[in-house]
């Protein structure tokens, strides 16, 4: 029979811990198996890998139950949940990455040598960043950013020689960051992490080039793939290398280069589809989906959006699906399909909702209130039409609202201003609705809320991109704000906000009544915004409305 795996206290004395890290051995045929499966997983070979682990798990589980034979099939289950994570099999990885935090943290309490409790720390740690991953890609940011903090809690006490886990605990934050739009902080920690992490390096100059391609900074973005690609072949990441291919496409698409772009998604949607990644698959499809929509190929849009739909539900990126969905649904009402884009709305719009991603709920009603714009410019609804026109605004008013509040979430203008552009739109079709119903009353409120508290300037200059998307990047999630991050903009970026005339801060109540307790601005709006997308639309101060002087 192969060798068992050693006490940890037999494992303290085999060698001094500066000749050896801790740990590290289990035995044969472990040692040998758990390098093997590393070499296939930088094949990439994520099969053979998955094969290896299995078979060293089948022999682990066959040893009787001990504390140390439970580290060794957290080990093994821990690795194999990263391999699933590489594979795109999120709902794999969650049980391999659960039963192996269930084992090791199970024996915390197990007395251990020195280099044993290394070596429980090494195995938690490479565990809960696993998990880290696993809800990050599941679009559960919180729960990804605690899980986090835990291990960071740990990590002083582990010793880390190479700085290893530090440099992965700094990447999954640039990627949190990343993942909450916050580009400066991903970018200052991402370019901090490099001089102490080289063994990141490729990831991190990655990373790097995708914030520049985020903001808009091509040439630079350029610069750090290159760079990354070199740091691929030096250290033989082939798998990141792939993944640069995949965000060169990015860059290429965002710069308005589309054939150069359909060309790298196309490359890097071969590779994936060979080595079974099926979500990294997914993401190209989503974007070659979009560049065949832009060419006016509506055929081969749907098509490309429904296999990338597919896949996302298949591997279980519930967000990154209903975010497919709704750019299916936007390609639906573009061909005229009116019953097929209500589908797919509501569809995303109940995924939104489960997941409290409420920005992107209000996207949804905004698009299903142009769709009843669009039958009101099409259709003689007759008497019905004061209800049809409520019925769009009772969606657009309270949505539009919500998309215009949604820009204080956000620390960088970069991530304001796309959300600008949305608010703006959306407020273009409430100001068409209630001038079609003559609303006096509505249009008076809607200018009061829009001016109260803004710093006016008597010319504006807009900055905003026009030919962006409609709909901020699929990829974008909006989330609150840090406990003590502040709402209204300071410093120099208030100043240079109110300079254009926007406002720095969510608007005043306005008080349309002189009575205690009278009516507000756009109150029951308001109200629905704030009820249906949970988010706060006004502050708590009030100001009373000045009626004009004659």
């Amino acid at each position: 029979m192969p060798e068992e795996p050693e006490e940890p206290g037999e494992r303290e004395d085999a060698a001094p811990q500066e000749e050896q890290t801790p740990g590290l051995s289990y035995g044969e045929p472990f040692d040998s198996g758990f390098a093997l499966a590393e070499r296939h997983q930088l094949t990439p070979d994520l099969p053979a890998a998955l094969t290896v682990y299995g078979e060293l798990l089948t022999l682990a589980e066959s040893f009787e139950d001990s504390a140390d034979v439970q580290l060794l099939r957290g080990h093994l289950l821990s690795d194999i949940g990263s391999v699933q994570l590489a594979a795109t099999d999120l709902p794999g990885a969650a049980l391999s990455i659960g039963r192996s935090l269930d084992l090791v943290r199970g024996i915390a309490s197990v007395p251990m040598g020195p280099n044993g409790r290394q070596l429980w720390l090494e195995v938690l740690l490479k565990t809960l960043l696993a998990r880290v991953e696993l809800l990050r890609r599941s679009g559960q940011l919180d729960e990804a950013r605690e899980t986090l903090d835990e291990a960071m809690t740990l990590l002083p006490e582990f010793g880390d020689p190479e700085g290893l886990r530090a440099a992965e605990i700094g990447l999954s934050r640039v990627h949190l960051l990343m993942d909450r739009s916050a580009w400066g902080a991903a970018e200052e920690l991402a370019s901090a992490l490099l001089a102490d992490a080289p063994l990141a390096e490729p990831y991190l100059l990655d990373c790097l080039g995708v914030i520049c391609a985020s903001t808009v900074r091509f040439e630079q973005a350029e610069d750090y793939f290159t760079r990354a690609e070199e740091a691929c072949l030096t250290l033989g990441h082939h798998a990141v290398r792939q993944q640069v291919l995949s965000h060169r496409a990015y860059a290429a698409l965002r710069s308005g280069h589309l054939d150069r772009a359909e060309e790298l998604y196309a490359e890097a949607a071969e590779i994936f589809e060979r080595h079974g990644r099926s979500e990294d698959l997914a993401v190209c499809e989503q974007a070659r989906a979009a560049i065949a929509a832009h060419r006016g190929d509506a055929a081969g849009a749907a098509a490309l959006t429904a296999s990338s739909l597919a896949r996302f539900q298949q591997v279980g990126a519930a967000i990154a699906a209903a975010d497919t969905m709704l750019m299916g649904a936007r390609h639906a009402y573009e061909r005229g399909d009116i019953d097929e884009m209500q589908r797919l709305a509501q569809a995303a719009r109940d995924v939104y909702q489960e997941r409290g991603v409420f920005e992107r709920c209000a996207q949804v009603d905004l698009m299903l209130a142009r769709t009843l714009e669009d039958n009101l410019n099409r259709t003689d609804h007759g008497v019905h039409e004061g209800t049809s026109i409520a019925n769009a605004l009772s969606l657009a008013l309270p949505a539009a609202l919500t998309l215009e509040a949604a820009r204080y979430d956000f620390a960088t203008a970069h991530a304001r201003n796309q959300w600008l552009q949305l608010a703006d739109e959306a407020m273009q079709l409430v100001f068409r609705l209630a001038l079609r119903r003559n609303d006096q009353g509505l249009i008076f409120e809607l200018v009061e809320h829009r001016c109260a508290g803004a710093s006016l300037s008597l010319s504006r200059t807009s900055t905003a991109d026009r030919s962006a998307a409609v709909f901020p990047d699929a990829a974008m999630k909006t989330y609150a704000p840090d406990d003590d991050a502040p709402l209204a903009l300071g410093g120099i970026a208030g100043e240079a906000a109110a300079s254009v005339g926007l406002r720095v801060a969510p608007p005043p109540r306005i008080v349309m009544s002189a009575e205690a307790g009278g009516r507000t601005a756009l109150q029951e709006y308001v109200q629905a915004a704030e009820f249906r997308y949970h988010r706060r639309i006004v502050s708590e101060d009030e100001v009373p409305f000045c009626p004009p002087t004659l």
